[in-house]
């Protein structure tokens, strides 16, 4: 493979504008590049092989960036979700990896950002305790520290037992009883010490 440059024209700090030869235009960000030093990023410039590869693979990871941005700036996302949103869309995985790395060397992206926001919003329509959350959120692709930081910050500002006695009346007039009901508030999350004790209270 060989990659002829027209022009390259300078766009940002650390992005470029390139024109090639046989007419396509891309942009890169230089400090995506593995094998080719930014200065001979030029006019003129011909590159072949995995130095070719290699300033595709920039380009590519500049458009997954930009794509990556679009998405977080409509809400937080998490890592692993926005890599297989990505995949789906046909770019590969080095690449993305490259363009991930930026976003959250940058702070735009952050998984601890991700789990908080996605617990509190999940506290709005749902009562679900420490098991079904940290399962949920696990299986996200947020590590098991992340994760059970951000479950063990959101308990400390939500009471458990008040939010599986929630689940317990929204169950009950559902008509969940005996043991499908106790089933439905383990799915949820609840050890069974704390469904008695609720079930207790409720009765009393």
């Amino acid at each position: 493979m060989e990659l002829c440059i027209s022009t390259v024209k300078q766009v940002g700090t650390d992005c470029v504008e390139i024109t090639s030869s046989e007419g396509p235009v891309f942009f890169v960000r230089l400090s995506y590049l593995q094998t080719i030093s930014p200065d001979d990023v030029c006019d003129g410039a011909v590159f072949a092989d995995e130095k070719a590869d290699d300033l595709v693979r920039a380009g590519e990871a500049f458009a997954i960036e930009k794509k990556c941005e679009g998405l977080l700036a409509r809400c937080e996302q998490c890592r692993a979700g926005l890599e297989r949103k990505m995949m789906q869309k046909g770019f590969s995985k080095e690449p993305i990896a490259l363009a991930l790395d930026y976003l959250e060397g940058r702070n735009f992206l952050s998984d601890e950002r991700f789990a908080s926001s996605w617990l509190r919003i999940r506290a709005v329509s749902k009562c679900q305790g420490r098991v079904r959350l940290t399962s949920e959120l696990l299986s996200r692709g947020i590590s098991r520290e992340i994760t059970v930081r951000a479950v063990e910050e959101f308990f400390t500002e939500h009471d458990e037992a008040e939010m599986c006695r929630k689940a317990l009346e929204k169950a009950t007039r559902a008509g969940r009883a005996g043991d499908k009901l106790i089933k439905y508030l383990m799915d949820s999350g609840f050890s069974y010490k704390m469904i008695q004790s609720a079930i207790k209270e409720c009765r009393d």
